[in-house]
């Protein structure tokens, strides 16, 4: 099954996407179980005491 089919599968119902703001917080909420996990700028820069936009690609 591609990804893209995964996903749409998702949302035939409810489910929660968190956002994960380092690699720390990405394996932890991994660990459990969720369906998918969402990306959050605004969070990793923040974490760093960035304002959102501020993190190169090369940072990221």
């Amino acid at each position: 099954m591609d990804k893209g089919k995964i996903f749409r599968d998702l949302h035939a119902s409810t489910f929660v996407m968190p956002n994960p703001w380092d690699p720390g917080t990405t394996k932890l909420l991994g660990s459990f179980g969720f369906k998918a996990l969402a990306t959050t700028s605004a969070g990793f820069a923040f974490s760093r005491g960035l304002p959102d936009g501020a993190v190169s690609f090369d940072q990221m």
